[in-house]
């Protein structure tokens, strides 16, 4: 019995080797995948996910997303927290959502104010995307601005407080905090990859490459793709949303300082970062700022951008330049200094 001791034991091992292989191979059959459309923070939203978990984890995606959209974030929805901050001028900011409030007062400050959260009631008066687009009169637009400003806006101790007349607007954050609360339940959900894309943010979780996108500026298709590992990626747009009016092009991007769409020579800016919340963040205060002073801002915070000018130039950052691929030959690369 002994003698034969070895040779049981290479059967033991071989036949559990085999076990485990099967194993795998099981579970690489049983991967199942799972895609999801649907409405919430005012655009339309997509999931695709693969995994044990994919339905569920679609479905949580959207859970999360329409939860944070009615009960959280939205300044129209009665149900939501803001909603009550700005009726009230005080509201009690959960625990798990304090580091999100903390990254915007943060951003305000780092950006000059190119950020702002307190814009409400600016926009308001633009209607950009409503049924009551218009142009609102300079004196309009000065007495909103006086109102306006988040250094007027108070966190502390988890307690938001804002004066009265001041309107938090969530819309340039709302959906970035969305994709990293979705990717904190994915840490603990049987998710190996997914694509999360709620209008123009984007979370791509899991292990390989990804291809994302960059559309071409007021035209359909793509004008070049960026290959990237799991990150978040946020595109801000002159010609996402807009009006015209005696001839002139009035778009949704607002500078906090003049209270007018931003006019900084830039159509498009796209912002690569391991967060959610500053990708969507910098993308719009990297378009309120122009090229150099935006591309300042990214370095700052760590993050990568990809800015196309109104001349059809396409700035990148030298953390993602050969990530960059140009599929429209009517753009070309400048290389960022």
């Amino acid at each position: 019995m002994g003698i034969n001791a070895p040779r049981s034991k290479k059967l033991l091992i071989a036949l559990l080797v085999a076990v485990l292989a099967a194993a795998g191979i099981f579970l690489i059959l049983t991967q199942k995948e799972y895609s999801l459309d649907f409405m919430a923070m005012d655009t339309y939203d997509s999931v695709k996910v693969s995994g044990l978990e994919a339905k569920a984890a679609a479905e949580k995606a959207r859970e999360i997303t329409e939860n944070l959209d009615v009960n959280v974030l939205s300044r129209h929805s009665e149900k939501s927290l803001i909603y009550a901050l700005n009726r009230d001028g005080k509201a009690k900011i959960p625990t798990e959502y304090s580091q999100y409030f903390n990254t915007m007062t943060g951003a305000f400050y780092e950006s000059g104010g190119a950020f702002d959260f307190t814009l409400g009631k600016i926009s308001d008066l633009w209607g950009i995307g409503t049924d009551n687009e218009r142009v609102p009169e300079e004196d309009e637009i000065k007495a909103a601005l006086d109102k306006a400003g988040a250094d007027k806006a108070v966190f502390d101790g988890g307690t938001f407080t804002v004066p009265e007349g001041l309107s938090v607007d969530m819309g340039a954050a709302g959906k970035g905090i969305a994709l990293d609360e979705i990717r904190k339940a994915y840490g603990s959900m049987l998710v190996r990859r997914a694509v999360v894309s709620l209008g123009g943010s984007i979370l791509l979780y899991g292990k390989g490459d990804f291809t994302v996108g960059i559309q071409t500026p007021g035209g359909s298709g793509y004008m070049a793709v960026l290959n990237l590992k799991q990150c978040c990626v946020s595109t801000s747009g002159s010609y996402e949303r807009y009006f015209e009016k005696d001839g002139v092009r009035y778009h949704h991007i607002l500078d906090p300082e003049t209270g007018y769409p931003a006019d900084s020579g830039l159509v498009s800016v796209t912002v690569v970062s391991d967060s959610g919340t500053l990708s969507d963040i910098l993308s719009t205060a990297c378009f309120v700022l122009g090229l150099e002073n935006g591309k300042a801002l990214c370095e700052k915070f760590g993050c990568e951008a990809v800015f196309i000018d109104i001349e059809n130039t396409v700035h990148v950052t030298d953390g993602i330049k050969d990530k960059l691929e140009i599929t429209d030959d009517t753009y070309r690369i400048e290389e960022s200094r």
